[in-house]
């Protein structure tokens, strides 16, 4: 076998040990081996097996790397029931609902994406009992990772290896908030002397944490397979993964509103009939996903210093995205003629009478309902007649993507070099089209016609990606050289369904892109290293959404990214230090009309536009270390320093003078700290282990964020506070020599155990936050048979 397919093995070797000491540990004893990071000229991080055991099985695999340095992880609740509210930052650089700046792949294939309308992060894919570890490049992506995201870092997620032993592994968790989950596994062990492979189900359901009754949830179906065939020089692997959930989302509040009621987010769960307080009604705002992702790996061992990877893949993401507008929309044609296609809104009415004729106010009536916002005398009842019979629609914004794809890599050893060669190919169709539905009668309940009066916009994204990639790793003695160059192609065009035509091609093809690094072994147990990277984000499709977008104007992402680190690891010590610096071009923002006023805009639509908007400089420190204090405990902590600044002013809101618009909201200027970036976070953890018996503790700091400018004059910013929060873990795992049991295990999480009021995630304009889970406890019994 090859050089280059042993190291190959021995990650995957590695990985399943890492899966196994967190999942079937049966004498819970801390592992021998503990490993922080590869050996690479860039800063990189692999979870612990203790990370895995500090989440429950019903949390979100997106949740265990949140104690990495330079990590901050915020979901709406702690079990990850929401995506709309998912925030992730590193190093200064975000997904949340408006960015999309950090890469994440499953087994090395990219995810399609990590945003909102279309995308699927991690935990559409992956199941935490079928989790093996989690590899994450900071700031300096890896060059060979799939992802037209990657600006200050990559996620790749890599699922557990089938057992050469056969058995079946049932768990059942139950925990607060309605929290159930029931999850059923079966391996094959080796068959036909070549092949292991397992598949597993499991079914999710939660409650929002907020309110009660009708508050709404999650409700989740998953499933996962995978085989892996061995043909001597030839291993091909296989997976497929199927996610059918419903989500009820959570909302973002202001600092202001959180400080008068910190456990609520001004979603209700009682229908009033008035569709004003109702347009707030939790079980309205809904986030329907299915996501099916498929792969084939060939890994053939060509010569003993050679080896190729192929991996052909599909995936298919259907979805749709739910509000419940407070009022009936009036759509016009070019010729201002009523139509149900596009067109667009000419007026809104909240009232009509019996024959569903809109109603105007009274005349001279000002009154106005003030939550929660002004409605204005247009959809107070107390304007209107008692026999008015309120309306509202139930807007659909539906979501659907089509990805082919492949990955390849040739590896070569020759001499001192070893040689990686690679490409990704990807075309990819995402449509996006949105209705209106009339509800059926407001004053009962928010059943809706399922025939729409209104098909607003439909629009079909074609997205052609090509990228390919070389890097040479050179040994010189204790010195290592890694020498690379990337480039990206990438094509974009709109087709609009409505006037059947297709916009112009745009091309986000990126420079040539260089990344260089040292490697110097400075003894058996120290290493120094230095690297710096070229990083590119392309022009999303969502850009071709907005008909305002000067799309010749508009420029990819771009990003410099230097580090300058140690490592440390011996037989009871592992640590790391990186100091970086990181340059942040041509960030793109959307700009939406009307933006300025209170309340939501439903009729947006295709209006507002994409412009970049300058740029960003960071700079920051991470550390961290794990220490076997003794043979029963293992202590980990690791601290991030980070700064970040906007380099110019924001382009939406100053003119080239350094002047605020008129009717502008104070916005950035050139050194403004970055909105919503934590300059410190601390955490550490404590595991212990002793026979059958497992215990863990851990705290992480998450220092205050600065919002939005809420006055020009004196330049004063929102502040959003900083907080602990503390987790525990307490399990016991015991081994049956007889009977129908192989083992059982009992694990119980609590997180936020000391129930830490806090606002989590922002939504990216330094105005509203998420508000933090409260302590949350899950109990979790496993069966192996």
């Amino acid at each position: 076998m090859s050089t280059v397919a042993k190291k190959t093995k021995l990650s995957l070797v590695v990985a399943t040990l890492l899966a196994t000491s967190a999942h079937a540990n049966t004498n819970n004893e801390i592992e021998e081996i503990t490993v922080v990071a590869k050996p690479t000229s860039y800063a990189n991080n692999v979870i612990e097996p203790a990370m895995l055991e500090q989440q429950s099985s019903v949390s979100s695999v997106l949740a265990v790397i949140d104690n990495l340095p330079g990590i901050s992880i915020n979901e709406g609740d702690a079990f990850g029931g929401d995506d709309w509210s998912t925030t992730i930052t590193m190093r200064g650089f975000s997904i949340d609902g408006n960015q999309q700046q950090l890469g994440m792949t499953i087994d090395g294939i990219p995810n399609g994406g990590s945003n909102y309308g279309g995308g699927a992060k991690a935990n559409r894919y992956l199941d935490s009992e079928n989790l093996a570890t989690v590899e994450v490049g900071q700031g300096t992506s890896d060059i060979a990772s799939a992802s037209l995201e990657a600006l200050g870092g990559t996620f790749n997620f890599v699922s557990a290896q089938p057992s050469t032993e056969q058995s079946t592994t049932f768990a059942y968790t139950t925990g607060d908030h309605n929290a159930s989950r029931y999850f059923v596994k079966h391996e094959t062990g080796t068959v036909f002397d070549n092949t292991q492979a397992y598949i597993s189900y499991s079914q999710t359901d939660t409650s929002r944490w907020i309110g009660d009754g009708s508050n709404g949830g999650k409700d989740n179906q998953h499933i996962e397979a995978k085989f892996v065939s061995d043909f001597s020089d030839l291993t091909v692997t296989g997976r497929v993964s199927y996610d059918d959930v419903h989500e009820i989302n959570y909302n973002s509040i202001s600092i202001s509103g959180f400080e008068q009621n910190p456990e609520w987010d001004r979603l209700t769960w009682s229908w009033t009939g008035v569709p004003h307080f109702d347009q707030m009604f939790a079980e309205g705002w809904g986030t329907l996903r299915e996501n099916t992702l498929a792969y084939v790996k060939f890994d053939y061992a060509l010569s003993a210093t050679s080896n190729l990877s192929l991996s052909p893949y599909y995936h298919k993401n259907s979805g749709r995205g739910d509000w419940i507008p407070p009022y009936l929309t009036s759509p016009v044609d070019g010729d201002g003629n009523p139509t149900t296609i596009g067109g667009e809104n000419a007026g809104n009415y909240g009232f009509t009478d019996s024959e569903g004729n809109p109603l105007a106010p009274a005349a001279g009536c000002t009154a106005s309902l003030e939550w929660p916002w002004s409605s204005g005398p247009g959809l107070n009842p107390a304007c209107y007649p008692d026999d008015a019979i309120p309306v509202m629609s139930y807007r659909h914004t539906h979501y659907k993507k089509d990805r082919l794809g492949m990955t390849g890599e040739y590896q070569v050893t020759l001499g001192n070099h070893d040689i990686e060669a690679g490409f990704w190919f990807e075309q990819t169709d995402r449509d996006e089209s949105r209705d209106w539905h009339k509800v059926i009668d407001a004053r009962i309940y928010h059943h809706f016609d399922h025939t729409p009066y209104w098909t607003q916009y439909k629009n079909t994204f074609e997205t052609d990606t090509f990228k390919w990639y070389v890097q040479d790793s050179i040994s010189l003695g204790d010195f290592t050289l890694n020498l690379g160059a990337k480039q990206y192609l990438v094509e974009l065009q709109r087709y609009n369904h409505f006037e059947d035509e297709y916009s112009d091609k745009i091309d986000s093809d990126s420079d040539v892109l260089f990344s260089g690094g040292v490697l110097y072994q400075l003894s058996a147990s120290t290493e120094l290293f230095t690297s710096y990277s070229e990083n590119f984000a392309a022009i999303k499709d969502g850009v071709l959404e907005r008909d305002s977008s000067t799309l010749t104007e508009i420029e990819p992402e771009t990003a410099e990214n230097i580090d300058l680190g140690v490592r440390y690891s011996d037989d009871r010590l592992s640590l790391t230090a990186t100091a970086y610096s990181i340059e942040f071009d041509n960030r793109i923002t959307f700009i939406a009309p009307g933006s300025d006023t209170d309340g939501i805009d439903y009729t947006i639509g295709t209006n507002g536009s994409y412009i970049n908007v300058g740029g960003i400089e960071s700079t920051g420190v991470e550390l961290s270390a794990s220490y076997m204090l003794t043979d029963k405990w293992n202590l980990y902590t690791s601290y991030t320093y980070n700064n970040s600044e906007y380099q110019s002013n924001d382009p939406s809101a100053y003119n080239s003078e350094g002047e605020l618009f008129e009717e502008a909201s104070a916005s950035f200027k050139a050194g403004d700290e970055v909105i919503d970036s934590a300059q410190d976070l601390f955490v550490v953890s404590a595991d212990y282990y002793s026979g059958d018996f497992r215990f863990g503790l851990s705290a992480k700091y998450t220092g205050e964020r600065l919002g939005a400018w809420t006055d020009e004059q004196t330049r004063s910013r929102n502040k959003v506070d900083g907080y602990t929060l503390v987790d525990l873990n307490i399990g016991y795992n015991t081994s049956l020599d007889s009977g129908v049991f192989k083992s059982l295990d009992l694990a119980f999480v609590v997180n936020n155990l000391f129930d830490k009021s806090y606002l989590a995630g922002g939504t990216g304009n330094g105005s509203t936050y998420f508000i933090g889970a409260p302590r949350t406890a899950a109990l979790t019994l496993t069966a192996q048979f």
